[in-house]
């Protein structure tokens, strides 16, 4: 297992004090005001998203991709359509990536089952129930470099439920470093409460803007290191809510928040 850095470094830094943070309800508007505005398709804002997460685990196992192993947990939300997407590029990059959805294919958003489909025409297929016992799942986690935890986005109030709860749960117990994307799974994006079942993550990229319940002190140990991806929303629509981003990533698309 590689040597693997929660906060790797080599990013632009801001301070997280003088970011703004947005909750739950904030955010939907934001996006669906970029979706309907200006024509931005919500495939477009997760395969920005899903970049920087690739790019974020890279730099987390210090450039090394070659015989790196990473487990994607994906929920069925956009969040996972992220995660597939990260899967993805980590492939192409050459570590052996490995999916485990956190919910069956009915459940998933347009956007997760076009990614999903991508990722299988590219030859990388996730785990199924059929030929994957929960005890073969646990140690595939336990022998990850790193878990993203790609199971919830800033939507999910309350604790996991069904499959999603049982890969929290795996998630939780495996000791292997977790990249959480947006928030991690069990913590509430806007107040910041840790659920019983809430993966505590190494570290935890936010997308777009950090979520007002990732800043609060509850919530500061399953957050762990955090960083913030752009999803190339333009500057008006965040004018139209009066959220200023001026300069926040005028030095690249990746920052570290300090």
């Amino acid at each position: 297992m590689a040597s693997v850095k929660a906060d790797p470094g080599g990013f632009p830094q801001r301070r997280l004090a003088q970011v703004p943070t947005v909750d739950a309800a904030t955010m939907g508007q934001i996006q669906r005001a970029a979706i309907e505005s200006y024509d931005i398709d919500i495939l477009q804002m997760m395969e920005n998203a899903g970049r920087a997460a690739a790019r974020l685990v890279l730099a987390m196992v210090g450039g090394r991709v070659r015989g790196q192993r990473v487990v994607v947990l994906a929920g069925g939300g956009n969040n996972g359509a992220a995660g597939l997407c990260a899967a993805r590029h980590l492939a192409n990059w050459g570590v052996v990536v490995e999916p485990i959805f956190g919910t069956i294919e009915d459940d998933m958003s347009i956007t997760t089952l076009r990614q999903a489909r991508i990722l299988r025409a590219s030859g990388v297929h996730e785990h199924r129930d059929r030929d994957t016992s929960q005890e073969s799942l646990e140690e595939h986690l336990r022998r990850a470099d790193v878990v993203i935890d790609a199971l919830a986005g800033y939507g999910l109030h309350g604790p996991p439920i069904g499959i999603a709860a049982a890969a929290t749960e795996m998630a939780m117990s495996c000791g292997s470093p977790v990249l959480a994307l947006d928030v991690p799974t069990g913590v509430d994006s806007t107040t910041g409460q840790v659920h019983d079942l809430a993966v505590r993550a190494s570290t935890t990229l936010a997308l777009d803007l950090p979520k007002h319940g990732t800043t609060v002190a509850s919530a500061r140990t399953h957050v762990g290191m955090l960083y913030l991806a752009d999803l190339g929303i333009p500057r008006k629509v965040y004018d139209a809510f009066d959220v200023n981003v001026t300069g926040l990533f005028d030095e690249g698309p990746l920052v570290r928040l300090k």
